[in-house]
């Protein structure tokens, strides 16, 4: 059995190829999170600071009061449209690296078979095992009558 080292090389090369492309998807995944997080928390802070801000200018305890009252439903609103945009984002993001995912696949599938198709007689599936029955089997020889091409049970 002969063997390429040249193969074995082009191939270690492709998964690490394909390893690093995962690395990436999975970092810019992270980043897509991190991403809706900080505009969630945004989103919040800038709307507590603006009621906080027109309570700090209120001139009497009604415009305090009145202030305060809009906080549990600016809260609300804003749950509802955390829970909107953390379902965009999850749907997207999952979208995309299941896109970007396949593609790195399909690109390593490729490029592994071309790998192999370089260096074709390296170390082909076929030969190998054809090798491995041929040292550890006896070899078997077709019975005389079939290989005749005679019927086992004709009389001439």
């Amino acid at each position: 059995m002969h063997f390429d080292t040249r193969a074995s090389l082009a191939l270690y090369k492709t998964n690490l190829e394909l390893y690093l492309r995962l690395c990436a998807l999975l970092r810019e995944n992270s980043l897509r999170w991190i991403d809706a997080n900080t505009h969630s928390i945004d989103t919040c802070s800038a709307e507590f600071e603006t009621v906080i801000a027109r309570m700090l200018a209120a001139g009497d305890w009604t415009a305090v009061t009145l202030a305060a009252g809009e906080m549990p439903w600016k809260a609300a609103q804003h749950q509802v449209n955390a829970v909107q945009h953390l379902a965009e984002t999850m749907i997207g993001s999952q979208s995309a690296f299941v896109t970007a995912a396949q593609e790195a696949l399909s690109t390593w599938q490729r490029d592994a078979a071309a790998a192999l198709r370089e260096t074709t007689g390296a170390m082909p599936l076929s030969t190998t095992l054809r090798d491995l029955i041929e040292d550890y089997l006896p070899s078997v020889s077709p019975p005389p009558q079939a290989a005749a091409g005679k019927p086992s049970g004709a009389r001439v």
